[in-house]
């Protein structure tokens, strides 16, 4: 006679109620950190894709934020950039609240930001020394370079006099010092990847005026220093010049001034 089979027992084991209640609280928390981690990633991908389309660095068909035409002028022109760097509104309210207007221009170009300062500003006649009453608007560029990636070039100029000294046998070397010294203020702030850095020495060769008269060759001594606009296939290529580190900041001119004596400007030999 066959054995009859055993009756089920009703209802689920009591330890299933508490192993549900669990998997439901585990869904619920992964759930969270996924929506979170979304919603960051969303805000932050806007926000850098307008800002890298405003200094060169966008893609073709990445998206960015929709803005309105006012505030894209704003990005485009660089004048409010992050709150962790400075302005270039801020150099601007600099030298009128100094009145430098005729010694220091700025301008946003296709290129990136050109800034034009006129020797007087930096150096005393044939002498390559920066002046300390120079370094505060030095400090104030490094303030703006630090928020971007761009490389930064430095052009040192001068006029058509000749020099020959034992220390600057011509001007091809006076408007290279000049140069080199900025840059090493630059990379002493401790703000700007050195990478980034590099400059040029015309000498007499790229006169703004005719070197005619005195008036003509004082505009012709002078420093430019171009905040360039990035390319985006250096950027692939050059991926660590471009990452920005989180560094402490200098944040009076005196200690900035000292950092910057600290190594000394190089020598050239002959």
């Amino acid at each position: 006679m066959p054995k009859k089979a055993k009756k089920c027992e009703e209802g689920a084991p009591g330890w299933m109620v508490t192993y549900g209640d669990l998997m439901s609280l585990l869904l619920t928390f992964f759930i969270l950190i996924v929506s979170f981690s979304s919603i960051q990633m969303s805000e932050y991908q806007k926000a850098m894709g307008s800002l890298k389309g405003a200094l060169g660095v966008l893609k073709y068909k990445q998206s960015s934020v929709n803005l309105s035409p006012k505030k894209m002028i704003q990005l485009n022109g660089l004048r409010n950039s992050p709150s962790k760097g400075g302005k270039l509104s801020d150099i601007e309210k600099f030298i009128k609240e100094n009145n430098l207007s005729d010694s220091i221009s700025v301008a946003v170009t296709k290129n990136g930001i050109a800034i034009r300062m006129m020797s007087p500003i930096l150096f005393q006649i044939g002498k390559a020394n920066l002046k300390r009453s120079g370094l505060p608007i030095l400090q104030k560029i490094v303030e703006l370079a630090r928020t971007f990636p761009n490389k930064i070039r430095v052009e040192g100029h001068t006029d058509n006099v000749p020099i020959h000294n034992s220390e600057f046998p011509s001007n091809w070397e006076l408007s290279a010092m000049r140069a080199i010294n900025v840059i090493h203020f630059f990379q002493n702030s401790g703000e700007i990847n050195p990478k980034r850095l590099y400059y040029v020495g015309y000498g007499s060769n790229k006169p703004l005026v005719p070197n005619t008269s005195e008036q003509n060759r004082a505009k012709n001594r002078r420093v430019e220093i171009y905040l360039e606009k990035v390319n985006p296939v250096e950027v692939q290529a050059n991926p660590g010049i471009y990452n920005q580190r989180k560094i402490s900041f200098i944040t009076t001119k005196k200690k900035a001034y000292k950092k910057w004596q600290m190594t000394p400007p190089l020598k050239t030999t002959y």
